[in-house]
């Protein structure tokens, strides 16, 4: 009983002490004039260096409807385009693994025939010649 006072007031005090600097931190940032550009807003015209295909993050910042229509449907072609590049790829891979299964089952079965003829002992996980 002694202990768990002063432990209770030590949790207590932590606690509002990080919950004052979060307030201090977000009251801060809320009311901070000094604010960056988004990246992602319209004004901003860089485009994201990490991805290879840069037409892709390219802002639409034409004021013409019909351009950024055609903007974006060419957009929703390149991602359509590269969905089916993804779902060959997972194909593939399928395949790979239903190979790779099927060879696996082949090893089991060698396996326990040469335990069945005695010809290997097989315990926790290690291969014995007798």
């Amino acid at each position: 009983m002694k202990k768990t006072v002063p432990a209770l007031l030590a949790a207590f005090l932590i606690t509002f002490c990080v919950g004052v600097g979060m307030l201090v931190v977000g009251g801060n940032a809320l009311l901070n004039s000094n604010t960056t550009q988004m990246l992602n807003s319209p004004s901003a015209s860089t485009s994201s260096a990490s991805s290879s295909d840069s037409s892709v993050n390219a802002q639409i910042t034409t004021s013409d409807p019909s351009a950024q229509i055609q903007q974006l449907q060419s957009q929703i072609a390149q991602y359509q385009s590269r969905e089916q590049q993804y779902q060959s790829e997972l194909a593939q891979a399928a395949t790979q693994i239903n190979t790779a299964n099927n060879q696996l089952q082949q090893y089991q079965a060698v396996i326990q025939a040469l335990q069945a003829r005695g010809l290997i002992i097989v315990q926790d996980g290690r291969i014995y010649l007798p």
